[in-house]
């Protein structure tokens, strides 16, 4: 009789601490093809743990930066999880005081992320973000071209292989090396700050001072640039518009320089052009070291309320391998997280780039990619955003023909002042 009230109290406590458990809910806020990846990823990870619940929103680009900091403000009605920048958004909004401290949760798995990816996920030796995506600079090549004009793609390692290739591709089929936008400030996002870092150069120090002329590696890669476009071998068009999309549709370049993301854009963008193009490292002043263009991270924002939960979806979506493989798979974008480059999901042949193991070949560019680049505060309005200075002073002395001395100092200056 006692024994059976004991076990009787026992199931009837048991009970009541499962009846009172009260069920953990976050808001995901995601951007691009993230959304639909991480609504499946959130339906698996529900599965597995009932008691929680992940609410994903589609937050479009232009407006994730601006709602952030409105929720930030405000200091409610944001999520507790985002999707931002590496390096630029996160030293943005941990300088704000807006984005929760996770080195505890993220540190001791900080080696199975590629050191590019970690370092953009930190800022003044914090780490706010757990690496998402990465953008490995690339040079995505139609074969086809490269074959009809009888240029080796392999035979491209430095800028001066890269410009004296696509001078013979122009002679002998008369497509165009890359689209070359010198009058937009896209050039500077999609090809001067990549080159720059794939070079060692940098527009800030580690304390955040501008060294915009102050490095000779950054005048070397304008250098190259002005080559370039003096060449003639760049077409004038715009990233994401519909010239540029018809260049890529229609045979028009032979090249595209981007970071690895591109896989996922490229296949939606020219359907009808499977199994011509390849992918291969970006050139540089040398081949032992990358580049990179763009990536993400998951950041959990101050005021979020489970920022436990938070960090255990964003890890199993970001730094699993089940997560990993999926995200790549369904999204088409390069995951940081080193372990799933062993996985045989990532050794497969992708028939839209003619079989070739794409997947394994962004992972070779990117453990070569450098972890050197200081963002600050002040990134996005010194060389991100239209009208920048670095942007602006580069189109000055690409189409203007302004001295390279002279618009980088000016560059140097206007960015000292807007940091005063």
């Amino acid at each position: 009789m006692k024994k059976t009230l004991i076990i009787t109290l026992t199931l009837i406590f048991a009970l009541s601490l499962t009846m009172g458990a009260a069920a953990e809910e976050i808001t995901v806020w995601g951007w691009g093809v993230y959304p639909d990846t991480l609504e499946v990823l959130a339906d698996r990870y529900e599965e597995e743990n009932p008691d929680h619940t992940i609410n994903v929103e589609l937050i479009g680009w232009g407006d994730m930066v601006p709602r952030l900091q409105a929720a930030m403000s405000a200091g409610t009605g944001g999520p507790d999880l985002a999707t931002v920048n590496l390096g630029t958004h996160i030293a943005s909004f941990a300088e704000l005081g807006g984005l929760t401290d996770i080195s505890e949760y993220v540190d001791p798995i900080s080696d199975q992320f590629t050191a590019a990816a970690y370092a953009g996920s930190r800022y003044k030796d914090t780490t706010y973000g757990i690496p998402a995506d990465i953008g490995p600079y690339t040079m995505f090549y139609r074969k086809d071209i490269f074959e009809d004009a009888g240029v080796d793609p392999e035979s491209i390692e430095t800028w001066d292989d890269y410009i004296e290739a696509g001078k013979t591709i122009e002679a002998e089929t008369g497509a165009k090396m890359l689209p070359w936008p010198t009058t937009h400030y896209e050039l500077g996002n999609w090809n001067f700050e990549p080159a720059l870092r794939a070079a060692g150069g940098n527009f800030f120090d580690k304390q955040g001072a501008p060294i915009v002329d102050k490095l000779s590696i950054n005048y070397k890669v304008i250098e190259v640039m002005q080559e370039i476009t003096d060449s003639g071998i760049g077409l004038e068009a715009t990233p994401w518009t519909t010239p540029w999309n018809a260049a890529i549709q229609n045979g028009d370049v032979a090249t595209i320089l981007a970071g690895g993301w591109f896989i996922g854009n490229i296949t939606e963008i020219a359907p009808e052009t499977s199994g011509n193009w390849r992918v291969m490292q970006a050139p540089n002043f040398t081949g032992k070291a990358a580049g990179s263009m763009g990536g993400t991270a998951m950041v959990v924002p101050s005021n979020s309320e489970n920022v436990e939960l938070a960090v255990e979806f964003a890890k199993y979506v970001l730094a699993t391998e089940e997560g990993t493989e999926f995200l790549f798979q369904d999204a088409g974008v390069m995951p940081a997280y080193r372990p799933v480059f062993e996985s045989e999901a990532f050794n497969k042949e992708v028939e839209f780039f003619g079989g070739q193991k794409v997947w394994q070949k962004l992972a070779e560019i990117s453990e070569k990619e450098l972890a050197t680049w200081n963002a600050t505060p002040y990134s996005t309005q010194a060389f991100g955003a239209e009208g920048a200075p670095v942007n602006l002073q580069l189109t000055r002395i690409l189409t203007d023909r302004v001295e390279l001395d002279e618009g980088l100092e000016e560059a140097q200056n206007a960015i000292e002042d807007l940091m005063e």
